[in-house]
């Protein structure tokens, strides 16, 4: 089974959706959404990461974090 995904995005014949639809819903886990617009694309695309390396608990001296 195919995982590690959160979207399906198809935009193609309405038997091709129809299709993808029933699959989504047979498989197992959380819910997935089939995006059928290309114009709902590019909100699903962006994600977004933040890294932040608190030093406060060292006074700002970073090697005391090794």
């Amino acid at each position: 089974m195919l995982s590690g995904f959160n979207v399906v995005a198809y935009w193609r014949d309405v038997n091709g959706q129809k299709a993808l639809r029933k699959a989504l819903s047979l498989r197992d886990g959380a819910i997935i959404p089939l995006v059928t617009c290309p114009d709902q694309m590019p909100e699903r695309l962006r994600l977004e990461r933040h890294v932040c390396i608190n030093t406060t608990a060292s006074g700002g001296n970073v090697a005391l974090l090794n």
